[in-house]
């Protein structure tokens, strides 16, 4: 029976949960939970290794935290979340900037709309699946690990050269008194270009990031006119975003973190 895309997308969340509590599970452990067989279990496995979210030993799985990335299963079920509610907000024939952002990487992956143009410094969109209906130009520019961000002024002379209809933009932090902030002191720039360089501005960030500051400043709140976050983010903190500039707030929920036991999917390795 084949299953939708939400329907798989949900499996692998689930199992990343199952991976946060337990720490390492079997191929054939996960298969008798979910209900599916062990081909299915390892294509699951396949994808979340493809996104450096696990590493898989003699069938079984691990999860990840390389390099401080989050491997909470909260802020990755948030942050895909998040990029699936931003790839709504993609029309046909926008010419979009994602920055180096993990979040908004992803949003280029769950892109409905035709023949949308994504520009972005994140040097990771090459290992993407290829899509037909989105063409994906790099920024160029020196290359700055582990982020694999491409900064200096040739990413700059690219941005500028170019009017997008969108950005989407991560952030370290999103502060009402200081802003959007950076972590890594090459990015900023490049963000702000973007931001200078684009009619309508959405930020992706998980609520961890709300009232948080970083040390490099690229914008202001009244530069946003999309946040996307997450449930989490309380009311006091969306209100008080939207009473420093924050035009509009989208808070996604995340459902359960488990599933039902269901029948086999049949879809496609990439989808």
């Amino acid at each position: 029976m084949k299953r939708s895309k939400a329907y798989i997308a949900a499996r692998r969340d689930a199992i990343v949960a199952l991976l946060e509590s337990n720490g390492q599970v079997g191929v054939a452990d996960l298969a008798e939970h979910f209900g599916v067989s062990t081909l299915t279990i390892r294509r699951d496995l396949d994808y979340l290794e493809e996104q450096h979210v696990l590493s898989r030993q003699y069938g079984t799985a691990t999860l990840l935290n390389p390099l401080g990335r989050p491997s909470g299963s909260r802020q990755i079920r948030a942050n895909k979340a998040i990029a699936r509610e931003a790839a709504k907000h993609v029309n046909d024939g926008d010419c979009i900037f994602i920055n180096a952002s993990s979040t908004a990487l992803s949003i280029i992956s769950n892109i409905t709309a035709q023949d949308v143009t994504v520009i972005t410094n994140n040097a990771k969109a090459m290992l993407l699946t290829e899509r037909p209906n989105a063409s994906i130009i790099l920024t160029g520019g020196e290359i700055r690990p582990p982020k694999a961000s491409m900064t200096g002024e040739f990413a700059l002379e690219c941005v500028k050269r170019i009017t997008a209809t969108k950005c989407f933009l991560g952030v370290t932090g999103l502060s009402p008194t200081y802003g959007l902030t950076s972590a890594t002191a090459p990015e900023p720039a490049v963000n702000a270009m973007m931001l200078e360089r684009s009619h309508m501005h959405v930020i992706v960030a998980d609520s961890s990031k709300i009232g948080k500051t970083s040390s490099f400043q690229f914008g202001s709140t009244d530069e946003v006119d999309l946040l996307i976050t997450d449930s989490g983010a309380t009311d006091e903190q969306v209100e008080l975003l939207k009473e420093n500039g924050v035009s509009e707030v989208i808070r996604v929920d995340l459902g359960p973190s488990s599933m039902p036991l269901a029948e086999d999917d049949t879809e496609p390795r990439d989808l």
